[in-house]
């Protein structure tokens, strides 16, 4: 599998802390994934659909599972 061009972000209202890595401040992402086109650096960025996102440059759009996506993200980032 090839690379993506893409990496993940949530919408800057929902990004939240994970208490299971306290004192770790780990971000996980919750409620809606939003694909940001690469390269990018940890932090706020505008997804593909427009949303003011905080980016996780270490999490491969293609390689998040589990949360719902943005669906205009989807139809441009595949």
């Amino acid at each position: 599998m090839a690379a993506s061009l893409y990496v993940t972000g949530t919408h800057v209202a929902s990004v939240e802390r994970d208490p299971l890595h306290a004192g770790r401040n780990v971000n996980r992402v919750v409620n809606l994934a939003h694909a940001v086109a690469k390269p990018v650096v940890d932090g706020l960025e505008e997804s593909v659909c427009g949303v003011l996102v905080t980016a996780l440059a270490h999490l491969d759009w293609q390689m998040v599972w589990g949360v719902p996506r943005c669906l205009e993200c989807q139809r441009i980032a595949g």
